[in-house]
């Protein structure tokens, strides 16, 4: 993770330069998202960084027409649309959770996309299944942190990837930290 946050600040530095455009230096499709449990609230929050030039695209694909992420109507309703059915969490009995939306934030070319999913609970033992952009970029890979208390869960999607399981994957990291703080 700390190696997409250094590439990603180099091309925004290097883009703020002038040398070089963010295009020019986009070679790779990748989305960060990070999923927080609040407990108070109870429901998860999310928020998932996207790439401009990954999104527009894909929606304008969608939509058969050309696409301003800050002028188009609905245009939110457009990327809750094409989220709704590319960022699936379900619980235990295959039950569907909600994504509600919260909104948007442009900076630079990132789009940074929130929403929150009501749940009673925390949300271990759910599966995620994040198929964000695999239908435009065979090399597209989708990085999830998900956090409730002091449990932890990454999760790493590929393309063909299905629905991965988040408790099994806390328990893989509990299992991987157990074994370093011995060594």
């Amino acid at each position: 993770m700390k190696f997409i946050q250094i590439v990603a600040g180099l091309l925004l530095i290097f883009s703020w330069a002038g040398n070089i455009s963010p295009s020019t230096l986009h070679t790779y499709h990748t989305s960060l998202t990070r999923m927080n449990y609040n407990k108070e609230e109870k429901l998860v929050e999310v928020t998932i960084q996207l790439f401009t030039h990954d999104l527009m695209p894909t929606l304008e694909k969608r939509r058969k027409k050309q696409i301003d992420l800050g002028k188009t109507p609905d245009v939110d309703k457009f990327i809750q649309t094409y989220l709704d059915e590319n960022f699936v969490l379900k619980d235990k009995n295959g039950e569907l959770k909600k994504l509600v939306w919260v909104g948007k934030e442009i900076k630079a070319d990132t789009v940074f996309v929130f929403v929150e999913i009501p749940l009673s609970k925390d949300f271990g033992g759910y599966s995620l299944q994040n198929t964000i952009f695999f239908e435009s970029f065979p090399e597209q890979t989708n990085l999830v942190v998900a956090r409730f208390g002091a449990k932890k869960a990454d999760l790493l999607f590929k393309v063909g990837d299905k629905f991965k399981t988040i408790e099994e994957k806390i328990k893989e990291v509990s299992i991987i930290k157990a074994v370093n703080a011995y060594l």
